[in-house]
């Protein structure tokens, strides 16, 4: 049976963190350009902790690596089509749709308490953790390539104002 350490505290905050991170972008508010790379690390941490957390004979790495960059085709492209108004005077961007960068830190918190119930279960085959592993690596895959393709994206969309100051 697994005891819990404080890597598991560590995962659950950096998890817990990039979803904090990622409520102003989901509100529609405007923010930095550079601020869209902030969750990235963090998701990036989680996934890579997770990872180490598992058992060595049962650690799938090709399967993780699969997940990150199937993770990151798929962030580039949601990026690439994503809705975006950038401001060029007050060096701001707004992504009027953008809950997906949430949902997809949701859904790596939830694969991490799944891969944590099924250590503290006990649970004989590796399977669910495994599974669980890689679904996390492709949340953070999708958030990194997501937030390149918006980036560079920015450096050249038309701008529009998003302060209206009254007269």
């Amino acid at each position: 049976m697994l005891k819990l350490n404080i890597l598991h505290l560590i995962v659950a905050c950096t998890a817990g963190a990039a979803i904090f991170v990622l409520l102003r972008e989901a509100r529609g508010r405007s923010l930095p350009p550079g601020r869209l790379f902030t969750p990235v690390p963090l998701a990036l941490t989680t996934a890579m902790l997770l990872i180490a957390m598992e058992a060595p004979e049962t650690r799938e790495p090709r399967l993780w690596a699969a997940g990150l960059v199937v993770g990151m085709a798929l962030g580039a492209a949601r990026g690439f089509f994503l809705t975006m108004q950038v401001d060029r005077m007050y060096s701001r961007l707004r992504l009027p749709k953008g809950r997906d960068g949430l949902w997809a830190a949701c859904l790596s918190a939830l694969c991490i308490a799944v891969a944590f119930g099924a250590a503290l279960a006990g649970v004989p085959n590796p399977a669910l953790e495994i599974g669980a592993t890689s679904a996390v690596a492709a949340c953070a895959g999708y958030l990194a390539g997501r937030a390149a393709t918006l980036w560079r994206r920015s450096l050249s969309a038309p701008h529009q104002t998003l302060h209206h100051i009254p007269p």
